[in-house]
């Protein structure tokens, strides 16, 4: 096995997703030099975080998380940038992986019981060929030994939030979801959203305004990274 892997490797060879260098072996799917340099999340105090200050208003909301920083250019954005734009699907698995690896013992997934994943729209969805938070979603409920469930539908897609000021954002992020008919399923639940990127948290507002609708849930979010 070990020579069908490096004649495999000879053959096609495998690049980093963050630097774009040729991988080692059993190097997957960074290389040690970019695993280094991740922009991690420091701060693990899941309750008090300037994140949370977007959604002091809703009170079934528990805990924001995220494991590392985004800002265009660094490696976190470079491994956004070619799961979406180069159909790596392999790299939402690690993502997932990789968040309850580093995050297990901070406390952010205690007690959650199901992991509701942020949707694209249907036509996002097909011309993209997958959803990278759905897969991110599943590698995470695996990993912690609990559901996926699909409680949310996007009803429309939201224009790129850069060019607004502030109230325009909201305006623009109100309204983009609803729930599915499983979404009850969830009542008395502890579930938390997931999502790959989060910049302004306006389209994680919009899907915990959505949520909250489900009696007696419990509510925490985590994104793969997020913008300071």
């Amino acid at each position: 096995m070990n020579t069908f892997a490096s004649l495999h490797d000879f053959f096609f060879p495998r690049s980093c997703a963050g630097c774009e260098g040729r991988l080692a072996l059993r190097e997957v799917p960074l290389c040690p030099q970019c695993m280094l340099n991740l922009p991690w999340e420091h701060q693990h105090n899941w309750v008090y975080n300037r994140r949370m200050s977007i959604a002091s208003q809703h009170p079934c909301l528990e805990r924001m998380g995220a494991l590392l920083h985004y800002k265009r250019g660094n490696i976190a954005s470079r491994v956004v940038r070619t799961m979406k734009f180069h159909r790596r699907l392999d790299l939402a698995t690690w993502m997932g992986r990789l968040a309850v690896e580093q995050l297990r013992e901070t406390g952010l997934f205690d007690g959650v019981e199901c992991i509701v994943p942020i949707p694209l729209t249907r036509a996002r969805e097909h011309y993209r060929g997958f959803n990278q938070a759905l897969l991110m979603g599943e590698a995470m409920a695996t990993e912690l030994g609990i559901g996926v469930c699909n409680a949310l539908q996007r009803i429309r897609e939201t224009e790129s939030q850069t060019h607004f000021r502030a109230a325009q954002r909201m305006e623009n992020a109100k309204d983009i979801f609803r729930l599915t008919e499983v979404a009850q399923q969830l009542r008395g639940q502890s579930v938390m959203i997931v999502d790959d990127v989060m910049t302004t948290g306006r389209t994680m507002l919009s899907a915990i305004e959505e949520l909250e609708k489900v009696p007696d849930i419990r509510l925490s979010t985590f994104a793969w990274a997020w913008v300071p």
